[in-house]
């Protein structure tokens, strides 16, 4: 099962190819193994590879502890771009 998830994880999720001719035996194997046959069970541990692999959707916190950021880092920006053009205005 270990091999089929490493293969699945770098073939299908990171590559975005189809499975390999060795995973499709892979997941013959398993199913008849470890899950007696089922395909139900096998759709679930496949889309458990899927879910442990998608990427973490940020939370309203974080989202907004980004964007504070941001406007920070533009206010910031804003304060230069005045302090040099009051600057030039004055040394005239």
């Amino acid at each position: 099962m270990d091999k089929f998830k490493e293969l699945y994880i770098e073939v299908v999720i990171h590559n975005g190819d189809q499975m390999t001719e060795e995973m499709k035996l892979l997941r013959e194997t398993i199913l008849s193994e470890e899950f007696g046959d089922d395909p139900e069970q096998m759709d679930a541990f496949i889309q458990s590879i899927v879910e442990e692999n998608r990427p973490k959707e940020l939370t309203e916190l974080e989202l907004l502890k980004q964007e504070n950021k941001q406007l920070q880092e533009e206010s910031e920006m804003i304060q230069a771009a005045f302090m040099e053009l009051s600057d030039y205005i004055f040394s005239k």
